[in-house]
């Protein structure tokens, strides 16, 4: 009966013709029909488990990068998790969630449901060939991670996600890779790999990213989506080398806190209400500026939850899409096709939009579009690495752009850090301090008349003085994010 309704299910989806499902039921081995069909290619396993789901209506969990605890893995006894092709992987003192391959085989599930008693059981489908990798760690009695490297990486990545890490970075050095975490802002080391493990989760990250394993001479980068313990999460993975070999960095954005909005961003009610006025401005160009971590795209996000699109045309134009807003058409440069940002600006002003972010201006034909559709009566919001508002001019004259050229659409410069919470003796969360100027007609005129004339509304020194004063942070952690230049 299951048979021929995964057969059914295939050939309305257009997924098997039936010349496919003769030669499958022709096939003479032991497997059951829609493993047939993967072993001999003609379908891959998401195909099938998106069919089984369909057919015993039970949810489907990815192990891929499914970090288990050995005491969660081994309270189903091996010889049962062998002969059953399925694993725990989740459990509390009243539940245990089991992934299998086969839902359908109900002397397996009650033979698992006996194995756990006093305990109800939630059953998940899985992949067969993620299963069978933690199946052979188990009848291999050896299930230590850091044996395995790609169940090591699995912990790496569910602890760094757990921490609420920011980067994990994979380090080369002589004899080992040493392996960090940046947690509020900070690296600090969590393991050494030995040199021989390093290679299958180097090569493994790179397939993930679409990079090339062959290539360890020169830097890339690429990003992948993956679940981590029910999480949503997005890694951005970039290599670079060095003289001991390939060094690792993998950004990781948790989609799963979604979009925060302004007010949870921990302004000051100055900041707050300045970066809510400076946005309902109809057109000009509005740039968040500051390096990478400084909380930027948080900020971008935050703004363009706040504006109301049911009655604008809010367009983005990212590489890639990092979170997905809902009422906001979002344009993804890769996936589009599009070359640069400079042509997908072209594309989204055929669309008629009121409001449009730019994931970053890096050259210069993207700054001179971005002027462009400012003076076009629209409202650009872009980032920008720049140190400060008054760096940000300079490095957009470094773009080969006239101040006079870019300085009437300009409607302001913001720049923030995060920095460190003080509690005690610790420090915990985080929270900006900010730099930024409106760019009025009359500081416009002077800037005009004298470049170096340069009046910010609020400066780092004087965000991080009313900080320290209200004692939410002290002065070596100000010094530590901006340095001694501005105390």
């Amino acid at each position: 009966m299951t048979t021929a309704k995964i057969g059914a299910i295939l050939s309305e989806q257009g997924v098997l013709t039936e010349d496919q499902i003769s030669v499958i039921n022709s096939n003479k081995t032991d497997a059951l029909f829609g493993q047939k069909a993967v072993d001999l290619g003609f379908i891959s396993e998401d195909v099938l488990l998106s069919a089984l789901s369909q057919i015993y209506q039970i949810e489907v969990v990815n192990l891929e990068f499914l970090y288990i605890q050995k005491e969660v893995l081994n309270l189903l006894p091996t010889t049962i998790a062998v002969s059953c092709q399925a694993i725990s992987f989740f459990a509390t003192p009243f539940l245990v969630k089991v992934a299998v391959t086969d839902p359908g085989d109900i002397i397996s599930i009650d033979k698992i449901r006996e194995a756990l008693p006093n305990r109800k059981v939630l059953f998940y489908l899985a992949k067969k060939s993620e299963i069978l990798h933690f199946l052979e760690s188990m009848k291999n009695f050896s299930l230590e991670y850091e044996n395995d490297p790609l169940l090591f990486l699995n912990k790496i990545i569910f602890e760094a996600v757990e921490q609420k890490s920011s980067d994990i970075h994979f380090e080369t050095q002589e004899k080992y890779i040493r392996i960090r975490f940046r947690i509020d802002g900070v690296l600090s080391t969590k393991y050494q790999l030995e040199c021989k493990l390093w290679e299958k989760i180097r090569t493994r990250l790179k397939l993930i990213s679409s990079l090339d394993i062959t290539e360890n001479r020169r830097p890339q980068s690429g990003h992948t989506r993956i679940y981590v313990g029910g999480k949503t999460v997005d890694l951005r993975i970039s290599t670079h080398p060095g003289i001991f070999g390939e060094n690792m960095v993998l950004r990781i954005f948790d989609l799963s806190f979604g979009i925060k909005s302004l007010s949870e961003l921990n302004f000051s009610y100055d900041d707050f209400c300045w970066l809510k006025n400076i946005v309902s401005a109809p057109h000009g160009i509005f740039l968040i500026v500051g390096p990478t971590g400084a909380g930027k795209t948080t900020t971008l996000y935050a703004l363009l939850k706040e504006m109301d699109s049911s009655n604008l045309n809010i367009m983005t134009l990212e590489d890639p899409v990092e979170y997905q807003i809902e009422g906001i058409r979002q344009l993804d440069l890769q996936d589009e096709g599009i070359l640069s940002f400079a042509d997908g600006i072209k594309s989204i002003l055929r669309q008629d939009p009121d409001v449009i972010l730019i994931g970053e201006i890096r050259d210069e034909s993207t700054a001179a579009m971005a002027i462009r559709a400012s003076l076009t009566g629209r409202l650009v919001i872009a980032t920008l690495h720049s140190a400060s508002p008054y760096e940000a001019l300079k490095r957009l004259q470094d773009l080969n752009l006239r101040l006079s050229d870019f300085l009437p659409s300009l409607l302001g410069c913001f720049s923030q850090r995060l920095v460190r919470y003080k509690n005690g003796n610790n420090y915990q969360g985080r929270f900006p301090i900010t730099e930024y100027i409106a760019f009025t007609d009359s500081i416009k005129k002077s800037l005009l008349q004298d470049p170096e004339y340069f009046v910010l509304n609020r400066s780092f020194k004087e965000s991080a003085t009313i900080a320290i004063h209200e004692q939410l942070t002290d002065i070596d952690e100000i010094k530590r994010v901006l340095g001694n230049e501005h105390f």
